[in-house]
């Protein structure tokens, strides 16, 4: 699988989490262990936050700092849209 493969891969998992757990939130680590199905070893760490970064980019995430850490979240305008959806 090339390199842009699996960051889309990832970048897939994450947002069907989100969609399905439209109030979560965590770190890159934390969504890189409990979001991500892994079909095997799990990749690196920056696999998934080139994911991030690029979701970001694309309006459909965005980071918040608290106390230290970066946590992810889907957009609040994404996060309406969801809760909207029902």
């Amino acid at each position: 699988m090339t390199c842009e493969a699996r960051v889309q891969f990832v970048a897939d998992a994450i947002m069907r989490y989100l969609h399905a757990h439209v109030e979560s939130a965590d770190t890159v680590e934390g969504i890189h262990e409990w979001w991500i199905e892994w079909p095997g070893i799990p990749e690196s760490v920056f696999v998934t936050y080139t994911a991030l970064v690029e979701l970001e980019n694309s309006g459909a995430i965005e980071r918040r700092m608290v106390s230290n850490r970066e946590i992810w979240r889907l957009a609040r305008s994404q996060a309406n849209n969801a809760a909207t959806a029902c």
